[in-house]
């Protein structure tokens, strides 16, 4: 199902419906791997979880494969994981659910509240493909009953909180210019409804196919990142550069400061380059924030912010999807 209008990052941005994965009778089920090699997945019966103080207990209705999972599940990570985690590993940052059960100082009026939750995987190594997921409460905002599938829930967490907290740290002025590399990409994409909400003009740097789906989304203006030096191909429009760059791609790196002004700033969702022309560089990375995660739920719900689904698909077929993920390679526009 495809509810939305797809962005060229949701290939690899897959939801899956997990009501094949709810729990019955006590038994916990969860994608499990013994070590890194998507050979290593299974659907495995782990021990029960609990909600500990603080946190609540999510029975989950649709859980997310992101670039991320694949980044993980391969292994290309595990030289900076914390030593704390460990096999067997659980992928999955984002869900969808219900609030079965709380920990000490967690409102239990919560219970039976549908939710969505997010786990900074790579910070606590907390799945969330799996049957029953325990979060604490600052990672967790209750979702309207039944205005959004769960499916499309699901893309909020991960990509939603890194286009927040890019966007927030940019602080795109009403009448500024921001220029968004990846716009037809699910943190891009994002980004620019959140830039188009705050009265920023937002120039999209994407591929051409993309063209149509981000000026529906609010971009003012394209450059087609075919078309060679993203820099000089805004200054073309925009002669002083741009007051900010959002770089959500992992091919432009330092050559997109071209298009910035002098003491403008720039973000970028992987690694940031040096710094020139006292241009503020930062790189940022989606991170726990239920304010935040609650507001792009209203948002979503109120139709301002578009959550594109490109396929669901039963658990059963986690593995294939996350083979494909690992092969396929980064299309332009994608996060």
């Amino acid at each position: 199902m495809n509810t939305h209008r797809s962005r060229p990052a949701t290939p690899l941005h897959t939801t899956a419906p997990s009501d094949r994965l709810t729990t019955k009778e006590k038994i916990r089920r969860a994608i499990s791997l013994a070590d890194f090699g998507v050979e290593n997945m299974h659907i495995d019966e782990v021990p029960d979880v609990s909600a500990a103080a603080g946190e609540v207990l999510i029975a989950t209705a649709a859980a997310t494969i992101n670039p991320a999972d694949a980044d993980m599940v391969s292994g290309a990570m595990a030289a900076v994981l914390p030593r704390a985690i460990t096999a067997p590993y659980t992928p999955g940052w984002d869900l969808a659910g219900h609030i079965v059960g709380v920990g000490d100082g967690a409102d239990a009026s919560l219970v039976g509240s549908r939710v969505v939750g997010f786990s900074p995987w790579f910070e606590a190594g907390r799945g969330t493909q799996a049957s029953l997921v325990a979060l604490p409460m600052a990672n967790v905002a209750v979702a309207p009953d039944n205005d959004i599938p769960s499916a499309q829930l699901t893309t909020i967490g991960l990509n939603g909180l890194t286009a927040w907290r890019a966007i927030d740290e940019l602080a795109p002025a009403e009448g500024e210019t921001l220029v968004i590399a990846g716009a037809g990409g699910s943190v891009g994409g994002f980004a620019l409804e959140l830039a188009v909400a705050r009265g920023a003009r937002v120039i999209a740097a994407v591929g051409e196919r993309d063209r149509a789906e981000v000026l529906a989304l609010g971009a003012t203006d394209v450059v087609v990142r075919e078309a060679g030096d993203v820099g000089a191909t805004v200054r073309a429009i925009l002669p002083q550069g741009a007051d900010a760059f959002l770089d959500t791609t992992r091919t432009l790196g330092a050559s997109a400061l071209g298009a910035v002004r002098d003491g403008g700033r720039y973000v970028t969702t992987n690694t940031a380059p040096e710094s020139e022309r006292d241009i503020t560089v930062t790189a940022i990375h989606g991170a726990p924030n239920a304010a935040a995660l609650a507001t792009l739920i209203e948002m979503a719900a109120a139709g301002l912010l578009h959550t594109p689904v490109a396929r669901e698909f039963d658990v059963a077929d986690a593995r294939a999807l996350t083979r494909n993920s690992l092969r396929a390679p980064t299309a332009a526009g994608s996060s």
